[in-house]
């Protein structure tokens, strides 16, 4: 992690998070774990079954819900420690981003008519294609392909290995983990004459402000007109979503869920982990649903869902399904 050349005050730190400071000044350059945290670097302590560990830390300031005795650091004490350290990582995330150079490496391939924003950086092996349009300040890192017209908005992070490919659309202050690929063709395809026939894809990507698409995750381009992403959505890693599905503002998806075509998402749904969702389907605003859910049919009212029966020995699971098969005869 990159130590940051002009430190912060932890006695600034306490003022911006409306904190109370107690012991020595100290300056910060970077963050830290509580079990393996060194010297210049900040850390949190949320959850009362690590204070051992916070006693004991190499860290030099603690972000804690009510001040530490018996050899803690320097601390901040702040109502709500989760949102202090929102913010303070959130500062010195950005001051780290100000770190990294401008310009275009000597092994990165531009396109001669792509348009590049000032202080953005291009790293080796990257490749921008014909036409495309970067904001300022974005970084694209190695191995990164940003394809033939795609748009990419200010302040945006193109993690390694990402594939942008042609029609995507991708808004301001977004984070593309690495390896993503965004603007692929759909499973679009019908049969014909016993076999297979592909269907053209010529719709594109279109993702909106402050977004995360997690690492590995897939996006398919629409059949005709666009994918949607909103704003403010946070996507896990290795997630794929299907061609015409549209994701409603501030919407959080963990990892490895599955999402078919032409599924629309209100705003502000939760989805847990390994979710599946049929295709064709509407989930309303504030939808939520738990790790392994399964969504064969539209959700129209807000709320929590869950389908997924918790793991239990086998030949208690044998007879339960015993029990559900002979229930459904008698239905």
């Amino acid at each position: 992690m990159n130590r940051l050349a002009d430190p912060l005050s932890s006695t600034d730190i306490a003022r911006e998070i409306e904190g109370k400071h107690l012991g020595p000044a100290v300056d910060i350059y970077g963050v830290g774990s509580l079990a393996h945290g060194r010297a210049g670097e900040i850390g949190f302590l949320a959850d009362s079954q690590y204070r051992h560990q916070a006693l004991e830390t190499g860290l030099s300031l603690l972000l804690v819900p009510q001040a530490l005795e018996g050899g803690a650091p320097t601390q901040i004490v702040v109502d709500d420690v989760r949102h202090a350290w929102r913010v303070v990582s959130d500062r010195i995330a950005a001051a780290q981003k100000r770190m990294v150079p401008g310009g275009i490496h000597p092994d990165a391939s531009v396109a001669g008519d792509a348009m590049i924003g000032a202080n953005t950086s291009v790293a080796a092996g990257a490749v921008v294609g014909a036409g495309a349009r970067i904001g300022d300040g974005v970084h694209i890192e190695a191995q990164a392909l940003v394809g033939e017209n795609v748009r990419i908005g200010s302040h945006t992070r193109i993690g390694p290995g990402v594939r942008l490919l042609a029609g995507t659309r991708i808004g301001e202050r977004c984070n593309i983990l690495g390896n993503a690929v965004i603007g692929e063709r759909g499973f679009g395809n019908v049969f014909e004459d016993g076999r297979w026939q592909a269907l053209p894809q010529f719709g594109g990507v279109r993702i909106g402000d402050d977004v995360e698409i997690g690492a590995g995750t897939m996006i398919d381009r629409g059949t005709i007109e666009d994918t949607v992403i909103g704003n403010g959505v946070k996507l896990d890693n290795l997630i794929h979503i299907g061609h015409n599905v549209m994701i409603g503002d501030h919407t959080a998806i963990a990892g490895c869920c599955v999402i078919a075509g032409s599924v629309r998402f209100g705003k502000y749904c939760m989805v847990g982990g390994a979710s599946v969702f049929n295709g064709h389907i509407r989930i309303c605003d504030g939808a939520r649903f738990t790790g392994h859910s399964s969504i064969s049919k539209s959700i129209t009212k807000p709320g929590f869902y869950s389908s997924a029966i918790p793991v239990m020995p086998t030949k208690k699971w044998q007879r339960l399904v015993a029990k559900l098969r002979i229930f459904g005869r008698e239905k």
